[in-house]
């Protein structure tokens, strides 16, 4: 079915939200015991002439598959998946996602963009150097929504963009002599970023099955709107966009239905707009205007244009400590309370290591600390530096930046 009615309502509930994306940094709602042993959920997005997209979403295994059905075929073929082993999510062009998402809107009315597909599937979008955020994300933001007030975790596209990012990592996508878009990592330039995907150059990916779903949705796309009916428009979409006007755009919507264009996802798109992003993409599609080009041209500049993540490594030494473990609680908690309430980032312990004491015994001597520093790299080694200082660590503690080359960061 194309979007299961309990997962439609589950979109608005937060702990969903938190087993879908298990986010770095929390730890979810693992005592919530509507996950274990549920079946899961396959959201089928019908693109057009036969050809559909397949997410299979499995919260209590923590599994995801995203798969593509040509015409005539029943058994997916695998783009990508995401678990806690061996993930291979990076699958997906944005503006891949993006026509699709424009394509099944246009054939479904119960799957509006933005909306619950891009919401879903953009786990296994990848962006690199030609992406424009200013184009991005409004859609993402407008697809997620505002969660509840009281929500522990809710995802934004700032939180799927520090999943997806490749930019500034040594990601390319390239076409081959196919015409098939690949991509591949420069890994000495990939930092602290590892691609994984199964869209190399020569590889299995079932790029005839996926070029053809990609013209599907381009000519559902294209041919939604006749060309004369075009021409009636004439300054109504630039208006509307250049001045934000959305007594513009119904007005556009309006002239549309006077020439004889009925189709009634982009009437009522136009007319009562879900979001000012709908606006957008559909008068890029009633106008033949370039994807994206008005999405920009009406939110601007993008906040997060300069948005990155930044990976440090702290090898935090508690050996000699009359409570190793609870020195180390302490110290991490310290770090992850610092930079969330600066809004720099998170921390989390990712192990420990072990050695015998003089009676033989196993103690704790060292814990690994994971920390995620967001956007300034400076400001968030500052604060975890002197947030370590307060806990007069021990000489053999080591905080290293991941990047092309590991950086251990001087702490006094």
């Amino acid at each position: 079915m194309p979007l299961p009615a309990d997962l439609r309502d589950l979109l608005k509930d937060p702990s969903f939200w938190s087993a879908y994306e298990r986010p770095e940094g929390d730890d979810g709602d693992d005592d919530d015991e509507r996950w274990e042993d549920h079946p899961g959920w396959t959201l089928t997005a019908d693109v057009g002439d036969g050809h559909t997209l397949v997410l299979e979403i499995d919260i209590d295994l923590g599994m995801l598959n995203l798969g593509v059905c040509p015409p005539g075929v029943t058994e997916p073929l695998q783009l990508g998946w995401d678990d806690d082993a061996h993930p291979f999510p990076h699958a997906l062009r944005w503006d891949e996602l993006d026509l699709i998402a424009r394509a099944v809107a246009l054939r479904d009315p119960d799957l509006p963009h933005p909306g619950p597909l891009l919401a879903l599937a953009s786990r296994f979008v990848l962006l690199a150097e030609h992406d424009d955020l200013d184009a991005v994300t409004p859609l993402l933001a407008a697809a997620f929504g505002t969660g509840p007030d009281d929500a522990g975790y809710w995802p934004t596209a700032r939180s799927r963009l520090y999943r997806c990012d490749g930019r500034d990592r040594g990601v390319t996508w390239q076409r081959d002599d196919a015409g098939n878009w690949t991509v591949e990592q420069d890994e000495d330039q990939g930092g602290d970023f590892t691609l994984y995907s199964l869209r190399g150059p020569g590889s299995e990916f079932p790029f005839d099955a996926w070029r053809d779903l990609l013209a599907a949705a381009g000519r559902i796309v294209a041919d939604a709107v006749p060309a004369p009916a075009r021409d009636a428009l004439g300054d109504l979409p630039a208006m509307a966009v250049a001045d934000r006007d959305l007594s513009l755009a119904a007005q556009t919507g309006r002239t549309l239905a006077a020439v004889g264009v009925g189709h009634p996802v982009l009437l009522r798109g136009l007319a009562e707009p879900a979001h000012p992003a709908e606006v957008c993409w559909i008068l890029e599609t009633v106008t033949g205007a370039p994807q994206g080009s008005l999405v920009a041209r009406w939110f601007g500049p993008s906040a997060l244009r300069a948005a990155r993540r930044y990976r440090l490594g702290l090898h935090l030494e508690v050996g000699g400590r009359p409570d190793p473990r609870g020195y180390a609680t302490t110290v991490t908690r310290d770090l992850d309370r610092a930079l969330r309430e600066r809004g720099l980032g998170h921390a989390g312990q990712s192990g420990s290591s072990m050695r015998r004491d003089a009676s033989g015994g196993y103690v704790t001597h060292a814990v690994s600390v994971d920390i995620a520093v967001f956007d300034d790299l400076a400001a968030g080694t500052d604060l975890v530096r002197h947030t370590l200082l307060r806990h007069d660590p021990a000489p053999e503690t080591v905080l290293r930046h991941h990047g092309g080359t590991d950086a251990v960061v001087a702490l006094r």
